[in-house]
């Protein structure tokens, strides 16, 4: 965070309102950058949760006392050359119509928020921590950018950005990770941190800010073996049958499913090959698979996540129970270009969730043409991975999410408790982080609508899939569930969570109903 001290005069003459500015711009319709009118916040974490801050940050829809940005006003997104995977900035005017904005001190008009998905959750543990300054999108810089082109009505810059060039080295205000912060120790450690202890945990004002579902993804391919395996050659599911159409296959009735007990097994590496998935007797899913949807071999790939990943944290606390005794079994770790000739399961360790969805896609095109991020030297294969469901509801990537013993990742087999692969996401800064106060007011701004029920009633609508709606809902410790255990997509709250009334949220510990009442539940179908 730029610290620029006013005098006293100064911030009493500007105390009181948001300025009625607007952003400036270049002769190329670049925005200028002008610290001195310029709010400028670092937050660093969970890639998975990428969506859901920008839909905070710049959807129209928002109630209008919620939202940080004035949406009647031009929003710019900077975002990093590779699609905006691992760094992405958002500048706007602030909104005035936003009761907890209007008496910032020194008065400034407008607003940029840096979002680093780069190494996901732990980035948002570890570096606030330590009080470490980690590489951000460097955006300040005209020449860096390109013009902005409109797109999903925001004006959209790619910016250069290489690891150690090109970046805006900075301590992250506050971060956000898919599980607790305890969790990112062992295996969940980023490189060049040291895991988390109890004093660490310590140091840090943690607030549970919504509970987040994740699914199983697996290529499309893979989905549709999957669908010839699991439904009849007389179902319109499977893709044999010529009734099989692309809204068809979409749909939640026409859904794979792997149990748990498969998943942990694919995941700990210890199957190396799809043919390990049996049907029937004699046949297994590879051999039995048409010609249309099989891999060029059988070979199992893992599109994982790095560790210090919330996303792979979470994924090993719910299918491995790991860290969370001393006995679990580790996620299989990642391979490097280990050949498809020894008998083992390729693991490719991804930083971010769009990283991963490349892995996924280049494996199901047999290209490596969708980013630079993974280096696909194998062609045609089967691949599987873990995401936020937020991702992909439009399709336009080479996969899918499946079920999970059968149950969808929707928010509705949530609160009925009959989903098991969701987590609480936490916000968390360093309590000794020297903060201006007004960038303190805006960090626990967003905080608090990122929570708010209402606010993810219109964010989950990255999340509205063709099977149902999935993405994020508000935690019971600040709002309300109803009565009777059902929820409301226009403002879903979860009666379950990790947490107790005596105890913030863990992963590792199972979800509850938290504190019900007399007449409140859980429904029963």
């Amino acid at each position: 965070m730029k610290k620029l001290v006013l005098g006293v005069a100064v911030t009493a003459a500007l105390f009181g309102g948001v300025a009625n500015a607007t952003i400036t711009v270049d002769v190329d319709g670049k925005p200028v950058i002008t610290p001195a009118d310029t709010y400028e916040v670092y937050l660093s974490g969970s890639s998975a949760a990428q969506s859901f801050i920008e839909q905070l940050l710049t959807s129209s829809k928002v109630p209008s006392t919620n939202k940080l940005c004035d949406s009647t006003k031009t929003i710019y997104k900077f975002g990093d050359n590779g699609n905006g995977k691992d760094q992405n900035a958002y500048l706007c005017v602030l909104n005035p119509n936003n009761p907890t904005l209007t008496g910032l001190a020194a008065g400034k008009a407008n607003l940029l928020v840096y979002k680093r998905n780069a190494g996901g959750s732990a980035q948002g543990v570890s570096p606030v921590v330590a009080e470490s300054a980690i590489e951000f999108l460097k955006v300040d810089n005209a020449a860096n950018c390109s013009k902005p082109v409109v797109s999903g009505g925001l004006s959209v810059l790619t910016c250069s950005y290489t690891s150690g060039a090109n970046e805006n080295t900075n301590i992250p205000d506050f971060g956000i990770s898919d599980v607790d912060p305890q969790q990112f120790k062992g295996d969940n450690t980023p490189a060049g941190f040291a895991q988390i202890t109890s004093s660490d945990v310590a140091k840090l004002t943690i607030k549970s800010a919504a509970a987040q579902a994740f699914g199983v993804a697996v290529s499309t391919h893979l989905r549709n073996a999957l669908q010839e395996a699991q439904f009849g050659v007389k179902s319109t599911c499977n893709p044999k049958n010529a009734g099989y159409t692309s809204a068809q296959a979409e749909s939640s009735a026409c859904m794979p499913s792997l149990d748990s007990a498969q998943i942990a097994s694919i995941f700990a590496g210890d199957f190396s090959a799809w043919t390990q998935l049996k049907l029937g007797s004699s046949n297994n899913l590879f051999s039995n698979t048409s010609a249309a949807n099989k891999a060029d071999n059988s070979t199992i790939h893992i599109c994982r996540r790095v560790s210090g990943s919330g996303t792979q944290a979470q994924l090993g606390a719910k299918f491995l129970g790991y860290p969370c005794n001393n006995v679990a079994t580790k996620p299989a770790t990642d391979t490097g270009l280990l050949p498809e000739a020894i008998n083992q399961a390729q693991v490719h360790a991804m930083p971010s969730s769009g990283s991963m969805s490349e892995c996924l896609s280049e494996l199901d095109q047999g290209s490596n043409s969708v980013g630079t991020s993974f280096n696909n030297i194998y062609g045609f294969r089967w691949a599987i991975g873990i995401q936020g469901t937020e991702q992909n509801a439009n399709r336009s990537s080479d996969w899918r999410f499946i079920k999970i013993d059968g149950v969808a990742p929707t928010l509705t087999n949530i609160v009925s408790g009959k989903y098991k692969d969701w987590v609480e996401l936490t916000f968390q800064y360093n309590k000794s982080h020297v903060f201006d106060q007004s960038e303190k007011t805006i960090v626990d701004e967003i905080i608090k609508e990122a929570g708010n029920p209402s606010v993810m009633g219109v964010t989950n609508a990255a999340a509205k899939h063709s099977w149902g709606q999935s993405g994020f809902l508000a935690v019971p410790q600040s709002f309300v569930p109803t009565n009777n255990g059902n929820v409301v997509n226009s403002k879903p709250v979860n009666p379950l969570s990790h947490g107790t009334a005596n105890a913030s949220p863990n992963a590792c510990r199972a979800p509850v109903i938290y504190k019900p009442s007399a007449t409140s539940g859980m429904q029963l179908n």
